[in-house]
């Protein structure tokens, strides 16, 4: 079992070191209203009413989601050096000292896990 000290970087470029990681923050939906005309109504009646007193348009809200829809961390691994994100399942506890509930497996590496807990990267 190995511990290897993590650092946190400012950007996401300066991830260099095994170890260094970098937080991205949950972003908020972009919501965006637009006006859609609506049809009118078949009858005569109704559609003289219509002209005069009816709703010509209708304001509809477009909420459209924004990567990422979650907090996620980019570390780069204690191994290979290579960028591994979070996912949803990971429980992110606290960004300083970093602490992550659930381990983290490496997709270049495929066979290292490892477990980052108080600043602290412990390979198994």
């Amino acid at each position: 079992m190995e511990a290897l000290t993590v650092r946190r970087v400012q950007y996401s470029e300066d991830l260099l070191k095994r170890g260094d990681y970098f937080f991205v923050e949950k972003r908020q939906p972009a919501i965006t209203f637009k006006r859609v005309p609506l049809d009118p109504p078949q009858g005569i009646l109704e559609r003289i009413w219509w002209r005069w007193f009816g709703k010509k348009e209708e304001l509809k809200q477009i909420i459209e989601i924004v990567w990422p829809e979650y907090d996620a961390i980019i570390v780069n691994c204690p191994q290979c050096n290579q960028p591994c994100a979070t996912s949803k399942e990971h429980r992110i506890v606290s960004v300083e000292p970093l602490t992550i509930e659930t381990p983290v497996t490496c997709p270049y590496c495929r066979t290292l896990t490892f477990k980052v807990t108080e600043g602290k990267l412990i390979t198994a």
